[in-house]
């Protein structure tokens, strides 16, 4: 009887040995034949070697072997068709976003949210800007940035902060990083802020309801209301001086920035969702799908209606000096137009996913946001590298 127990364990534990090392050599057949499957797609995509291959390939590469070696690769076909550099964003976690990004007034600085805090990068090498330690730092525990300014004159910047009981204004000093003043907005988060376009001592805020102004020099704060409103800007009116302008649906109110009355009314006529007001307050776009509509916010009259985008419209911006359009999509395509033309000037395959913020510099240069990345344009270089090129081939 014990001579068969023996047996059998014995024949028992020898089964288990050969299952288990069956099960070690299916994995290891999966594994390779995985490995294999993954080295041929990388094979395949570096012999096409196009910019939408590599798009392709880093949707689904996460943390991929070839992932640093696809982003190399697609830069080198961006960038003679106007790509200058991708931010830095080695401070930050891995597909950490930058958000909110706004351009300094002479165009070299790019302000952005990333992280903690403001932060700033150089738009020829990419690199984040040092800053010295306890500077731009005075955000409150539990409080974030909703929205960026940079003074026109270059002195200062601004935000705007949302937090559990009520927002924040703050201004600091852009060259010293010191904290210039801060104002609580009661029960309200401050969702955008501009600043006029003369000086750094007059910021325009907005909180989903009401809005108004502070100098933050004086201490002046005042107040009003606009029901609705998502977006404002500034504007010069017909005599010259500023008017703090915010957006609301169809409705657009211009307010004097001295007294915050308001100063007059305009009905848009458009049957689209607002998109947006651009940062030098002209336009007000409105989108739905593929289709924007851009109106003047001057005159009120339709300026162009642009379409046949490869996706929904999500973000615009204007380039202040030739009045160029840049338009980016949930297809992860830049478009740049000129509305006196019935084609775009270009457009180019930018971002693995939806570009979902964009903004334009008074010197040609544009920055795209995306989950990927950040990355810098050069417009006119991106509009000649495509000038020429059959309409089916840009």
């Amino acid at each position: 009887m014990n001579a068969l127990l023996s047996f059998i364990e014995k024949l028992l534990v020898g089964i288990f040995i050969l299952g288990f090392g069956v099960l070690i050599v299916i994995g290891l057949i999966r594994y390779n034949s995985g490995d294999s499957d993954e080295s041929g797609s990388w094979r395949h995509v570096k012999k096409q070697n196009t910019i939408e291959a590599y798009l392709d390939f880093l949707r689904d590469c996460q943390s991929c072997p070839h992932e640093e070696e696809a982003g190399a690769a697609l830069d080198e076909l961006q960038r003679p068709l106007g790509l200058v550099v991708r931010l830095d964003r080695g401070h930050l976690g891995v597909r950490a976003s930058i958000g909110l990004p706004v351009f300094s007034p002479d165009g070299r600085t790019v302000l952005a949210f990333g992280g903690e805090g403001p932060d700033f990068w150089d738009v020829n090498t990419g690199a984040r800007l040092p800053y010295l330690e306890n500077t731009f730092n005075n955000i409150r525990r539990g409080s974030l940035i909703e929205a960026l300014a940079y003074a026109a004159d270059g002195k200062r910047i601004a935000a705007g902060l949302s937090g559990a009981e009520n927002g924040r204004l703050m201004v600091w000093d852009r060259q010293t990083g010191e904290l210039v003043a801060e104002h609580l907005i009661d029960g309200y988060d401050a969702h955008a802020v501009a600043f006029a376009p003369q000086g750094s001592s007059l910021l325009g805020w907005l909180a989903h309801g009401p809005l108004g102004i502070w100098e933050p020099d004086t201490g002046k704060f005042l107040r009003a209301t606009h029901e609705g409103a998502s977006t404002l800007a500034f504007i010069r009116g017909e005599d010259g001086r500023s008017l703090l302008l915010s957006a609301a649906g169809r409705d657009l109110w211009y307010w004097d920035p001295g007294s915050m009355e308001l100063h007059r009314q305009a009905v848009i006529n458009s049957d689209r969702p607002l998109l947006g007001l651009s940062q030098d307050g002209r336009l007000i776009a409105y989108s739905e799908g593929p289709v924007i509509e851009l109106w003047s916010t001057r005159t009120g009259a339709i300026v162009a209606t642009l379409s046949g985008h490869d996706g929904d419209v999500m973000s615009f911006c204007r380039e202040p000096k030739k009045g160029w359009i840049a338009i980016g999509t949930t297809a992860g395509t830049v478009y740049l137009w000129d509305t006196a033309v019935a084609d775009p000037l270009a457009r180019i395959s930018a971002h693995e996913g939806p570009i979902q913020q964009l903004a334009c510099s008074a010197r040609g240069r544009m920055v795209s946001i995306g989950w990927d990345s950040a990355k810098v344009w050069d417009l006119e270089k991106l509009r000649k590298a495509q000038a020429g090129k059959p309409k089916a081939e840009q």
